[in-house]
């Protein structure tokens, strides 16, 4: 108790001393791994900023914004040139595929969302944890407070987003990697080693943890010599994308926003892929990159828990076990859908090519690594990156479309 109440005072004294221990204690827990699982940053980060919320923080929402505008702008700086370069009609198939994974999963989430009557932000949240795609977070949660609702029920149900995310997202990985892994080449009568040795020209052995190189083509050349973050083109790019997600479509009765998340992923596309054509304009080293990235989420999630710590205990104590049937629902179904899909109508025939694909539908890096590892050879890199590209850009905009729809 005296600890409680010494926390407690240091936290109202400090609030942004919560926030930080949210964010480094998180990420230290995301390292520890238990087999080939590892909660990950992201994930870690929300748990602790819960546990710490119990102490009672209060901490404004103008940080959460700009924090999760610096990771949405930079995943679309980053995918940028990949992403336009991605629709060719070489990489028709991967595409095809990563859209249908992406409507699977809209049209599989709405159903759920209205066949149990969730409200939009827990249907999100199953969606975010369900998929494994953590920036459906931030997306939904600004499309929510874009809506015309009093502030308590909006931020009621960005509470949800965070309780729908926390309780599906173990088993939206495990699930997904045990698919990639294992069923599907059951499915397929097929041996993923074999078909990854077919598939490669040259038979190269992949270390258990090797990780698709979704890079910057300039990285080794940052790498060697510093250069400077091009902050005007940036901050710019920044802004356009916070304009962007004020604009309002009204379909019927029903109003569809990206939001300032979507906005920020759109202009970082765009203001990625210009720097790509004409790389004198608009640096940004891969390195600040990744900071940008890694902070912005873990740090866009731990303000998330530290407002919302005390409903997210209260929910998971009543509607944990259904929650967590939900988000296998939303994890399972669209994987079947794609991967039948996939098969059947876009004739995928090599079992490894195939999993790296579907791994890269889901923006599922542990998948990857798993099938990768199996395969023992790069040869599902190449489909994994082209959907991996497109499904941090599709999966990512689900979210106002989902609280728009549910």
């Amino acid at each position: 108790m005296f600890l409680y109440h010494g926390l407690s005072h240091l936290f109202a004294e400090s609030p942004e001393l919560a926030f930080f221990l949210s964010v480094g204690l998180g990420c230290w827990v995301g390292r520890i791994k238990v087999g080939v699982f590892q909660l990950g940053g992201v994930a870690g980060s929300l748990l602790m900023a819960v546990l710490i919320s119990q102490c009672g923080v209060h901490i404004g929402s103008s940080l959460k914004t700009v924090l999760f505008v610096l990771f949405i702008y930079a995943v679309g700086y980053r995918s940028g040139p990949g992403f336009f370069r991605s629709l060719g009609r070489q990489s028709l198939r991967e595409v095809v595929l990563a859209v249908i994974m992406a409507i699977s999963a809209f049209v599989t989430v709405v159903g759920v969302g209205r066949l149990f009557h969730l409200d939009k932000g827990m249907a999100a949240g199953l969606a975010a944890g369900g998929l494994t795609q953590s920036a459906i977070i931030g997306t939904a949660s600004s499309a929510l407070e874009k809506l015309s609702l009093p502030l308590a029920q909006v931020q009621q149900m960005q509470a949800h987003v965070a309780v729908g995310y926390a309780v599906t997202y173990i088993f939206g990985s495990i699930g997904t990697i045990i698919f990639c892994v294992n069923i599907l080449p059951l499915f397929m009568r097929r041996n993923m080693r074999d078909d990854a040795l077919k598939a490669g020209s040259l038979p190269e052995e992949v270390e258990d943890n090797a990780l698709p190189a979704v890079q910057d083509e300039e990285a080794s050349r940052q790498a060697a010599v510093p250069v400077a973050t091009d902050l005007v083109y940036n901050m710019l790019g920044m802004a356009l994308g916070l304009m962007l997600g004020l604009v309002v479509v009204r379909l019927g009765s029903v109003s569809i926003t990206l939001g300032s998340g979507g906005g920020a992923l759109l202009s970082g596309l765009l203001f990625g892929w210009w720097h790509g054509r004409h790389p004198t304009y608009g640096e940004m080293p891969s390195s600040v990159c990744l900071l940008w990235g890694s902070f912005g989420l873990a740090g866009f999630v731990a303000v998330t828990g530290l407002q919302t710590g005390g409903q997210v205990v209260e929910i998971i104590t009543h509607q944990g076990v259904m929650i967590l049937l939900l988000g296998m629902i939303v994890t399972i179904v669209p994987l079947v859908v794609t991967a039948l899909a996939g098969r059947f109508l876009l004739g995928y025939r090599n079992v490894a090519l195939f999993a790296g694909a579907l791994a890269g539908t889901r923006s599922s890096n542990p998948a990857f690594g798993e099938v990768l590892a199996k395969a023992g050879h790069s040869s599902p890199t190449i489909p994994f990156a082209i959907t991996y590209a497109l499904a941090n850009v599709l999966l990512t905009l689900l979210g106002p479309l989902i609280v728009a729809f549910v």
